[in-house]
């Protein structure tokens, strides 16, 4: 297990996908993947890595045909993938070349007080939880056009890229039927661009984000990792809606429906690189409009260059703020075509 586990994290770390190991071999099971998803945690904390939670996969019965994944799965989540955020703060970002085939998942997330047993009726159970966020949950596939079995999701890191999720709501346990109904009857709309684009209930989720999680502790019950559940972990509880593709620049968001949380925006970056270009670029052009205000068809025009042109180079600065380097030549191909733009202008046909 121990090299099909350094496959694994070899092909996440450089991002970059591979054949399903159950395409080479048949008998690759839900054992030998958890045995292998074990190794590949323990790796993953021999280099620094700290898990703070956890993932439950394919909760959603609705998308199990589209995956031909027809049970949950779980695996942990790491202090390099969970990002917690204020939405009154503005939007999320991430990076999109951060993931292979990147899709978004809404979901419910717990957060837990003590461990929880599988045996334990809905109030029990609750009370293991002492607080609910709403967030998105990235999901990878490092195979191939999201063509696996079970067994390959589960080996890959349960598909988990990344979770961003709102502020916590502490769960008033005086009040635990009324948490119940509504974590059984909630919904929550998403958007792409502020489009609409699905709407997702709690029945999706197993009946509810609370049978979700009942069904992923008895499940690490009857196959322990080295890392149980833990007070103070994190658990995402699988898409309400259905999991979509996504691509750099779309904007996500949701409204949350019959629960007291907040929506979630987050917009996807472009890779680096196309950042870098799009900056030099802007930069360039409002330098060269600040330092030629005859080349603006107003006072209006020259004073919006001068601060696009110090909000460009601000944010080059921030982006490459530990690659003094890197700063150093997207600063030079700043002034390279500042004086291209220049020479074009001045060498213009008199009017």
């Amino acid at each position: 297990m121990k090299d099909i586990a350094a496959t694994i994290l070899a092909a996440l770390d450089d991002r970059r996908q591979i054949e399903p190991f159950s395409d080479g071999d048949p008998s690759f099971d839900l054992d030998a993947a958890y045995a292998t998803a074990d190794a590949v945690i323990g790796a993953r904390i021999a280099r620094g890595e700290r898990p703070v939670g956890w993932k439950i996969g394919f909760t959603n019965r609705t998308i199990w045909d589209e995956y031909g994944v027809r049970a949950p799965i779980w695996g942990p989540t790491y202090d390099t993938s969970t990002y917690g955020f204020d939405p009154e703060q503005g939007q999320a970002e991430l990076d999109i070349s951060a993931f292979v085939e990147p899709r978004i998942e809404p979901e419910i997330v717990f957060r837990v007080a003590r461990p929880p047993r599988a045996d334990m009726d809905d109030r029990e159970l609750l009370s293991c939880i002492d607080a609910v966020a709403h967030g998105f949950e990235v999901v990878q596939s490092i195979y191939p056009g999201w063509r696996f079995t079970a067994a390959d999701t589960v080996a890959a890191a349960a598909m988990h890229g990344a979770l961003l999720h709102g502020p916590m709501m502490a769960i008033d346990h005086d009040a635990a039927t009324d948490w119940i109904e509504r974590l059984a009857s909630f919904e929550i709309v998403l958007f792409r661009n502020d489009v609409e684009v699905d709407r997702g209930s709690a029945r999706n989720v197993l009946d509810g984000p609370l049978a979700a999680f009942r069904h992923f502790v008895a499940g690490l019950e009857e196959r322990p990792l080295r890392r149980g559940i833990e007070p103070g972990d994190v658990v995402t509880t699988g898409t309400v809606t259905r999991a979509f593709p996504v691509e750099a620049d779309e904007t996500w968001s949701t409204r949350v429906e019959g629960l007291p949380l907040p929506g979630t925006r987050l917009h996807f970056l472009p890779a680096l690189q196309e950042r870098l270009t799009r900056l030099i670029e802007q930069a360039a052009q409002a330098r060269f409009r600040m330092e030629n205000p005859d080349a603006c068809k107003s006072a209006a025009e020259h004073e919006q260059a001068v601060t696009t042109s110090i909000a460009a180079e601000t944010a080059l600065s921030r982006l490459l703020l530990r690659d003094r380097a890197g700063l150093a030549d997207a600063m030079t191909a700043v002034e390279e075509q500042v004086r291209t733009l220049a020479d074009s202008w001045k060498s213009r046909p008199s009017s």
